[in-house]
């Protein structure tokens, strides 16, 4: 039955993952129990509209101890914990142990959690501290009657977790892309608000990141004249393959829209003069963190339970540098490369429901990036080790 699954490591025989995997919602729950729970996860800096009004990352809501707040991911409804006495991050199930009912309803803080149902007290590591009639119970407190956590960590100011045991630990999955930054003044970035933060579109998440993989598409989706691969020098575009990321860059045609050489490693360093575009780091299975001289995009590809077939697209920007920042969409092509990918998808979405959707091959040099996608999802999926 998994046959259809395998893609061959090697590229020259490879073939893409079926269609199947695009549409199928026993496929989709497949991901959830494996992809989205091994693997590092960010939590978006905001997952509703509902509190717009606040202004705070979603790091800056739980800096403080004994800090927490709730936060739907992945159609579970959670809450975000800051340890009182350790400091630690803990991510729980929003619900009370006793009779399941929520136990955090919007941002608060204390050295203790109190359920507004049954009055059940836990402490901010999620242990069971009290509750009233429970005196005197033999058997009691059960492993089950404490908040079972899930690891949860900072990086940069945004927060991370692995709803089960993560294949790899955070530092080693980020090492190339920490690497590439070591000399980026990141410090400050400030969470700009878009009208798009959060949008569902058309197409599997799967779709996306492979979009996102894709050189090859930038000539044609992103043409020129007035496109990005008028913006970049397309010759130097380069993707790099590393075990859980990837990377893709080039050089700017005009290097004021370029980064200053001094912010990047030596390697980037051209000695033409040419200036870096942007970073473009992936990191498996669906998080964009796309580095510009005027701060970082986010692109989050969530799947939407039920719905196989749409993506819960989530957008941030971190901005450095403001006055470049205005100038994203004429320099950077900021909003015209976000309409053309998600039309891109959408029109992928209706070729899917043709009914007539072989297994593609990958081009040798131009689908490197995608055929590591595919590749990586197909072991995840079978669960290789």
């Amino acid at each position: 039955m998994d046959d259809d699954l395998i893609v061959d490591d090697d590229i020259q025989r490879a073939e893409s993952l079926p269609a199947r995997t695009f549409t199928d919602e026993s496929i989709a729950q497949r991901e959830r129990e494996t992809i989205f729970a091994r693997q590092w996860l960010m939590l978006p800096e905001r997952t509703t509209l509902e509190r717009r009004d606040d202004a705070r990352t979603l790091a800056e809501q739980v800096a403080a101890r004994g800090a927490r707040t709730p936060l739907s991911f992945l159609d579970r409804s959670l809450f975000l914990q800051r340890g009182w006495d350790d400091d630690a991050l803990r991510l729980f199930p929003n619900a009370c142990t006793h009779a399941w009912y929520p136990l955090v309803h919007g941002p608060s803080r204390g050295n203790a959690i109190a359920c507004g149902q049954h009055g059940r007290k836990l402490d901010c590591a999620g242990r069971f501290l009290s509750q009233p009639g429970f005196k005197d119970l033999p058997d009691f407190p059960r492993a089950c009657d404490h908040l079972r956590a899930s690891r949860a960590l900072e990086w940069r100011g945004f927060l991370f977790t692995s709803l089960d045991t993560p294949r790899v630990e955070h530092g080693e999955a980020f090492a190339e892309i920490d690497a590439s930054l070591a000399k980026m003044p990141l410090e400050g970035l400030r969470l700009a608000p878009l009208d798009h933060e959060i949008r569902d579109v058309a197409g599997n998440w799967k779709q996306h990141a492979w979009n996102y993989m894709d050189s090859f598409h930038v000539t044609y989706i992103h043409r020129a004249p007035g496109g990005l691969a008028d913006a970049i020098d397309m010759s130097s575009y380069r993707t790099e393959l590393h075990r859980w990321s990837a990377l893709q860059w080039a050089y700017a045609r005009d290097a004021r829209a370029g980064f200053n050489p001094d912010e990047l490693p030596e390697r980037f360093r051209d000695p033409a003069g040419r200036r870096v575009f942007a970073l473009w780091w992936f990191v498996f299975p669906n998080l964009a963190l796309n580095f510009y001289p005027w701060g970082l995009s986010v692109n989050l590809y969530l799947p939407v339970p039920g719905k196989p077939d749409t993506t819960r697209f989530c957008w941030f920007h971190r901005v450095r540098d403001a006055e470049k920042y205005a100038r994203r969409d004429r320099d950077w092509l900021s909003a015209q490369v976000d309409a053309e990918d998600v039309d891109a998808m959408a029109q992928v979405q209706r070729g899917l429901r043709s009914g007539v959707t072989p297994r593609g091959r990958f081009a040798p040099e131009g689908e490197r990036g995608p055929h590591w996608f595919h590749h990586l999802v197909s072991r995840e999926l079978r669960a290789l080790p």
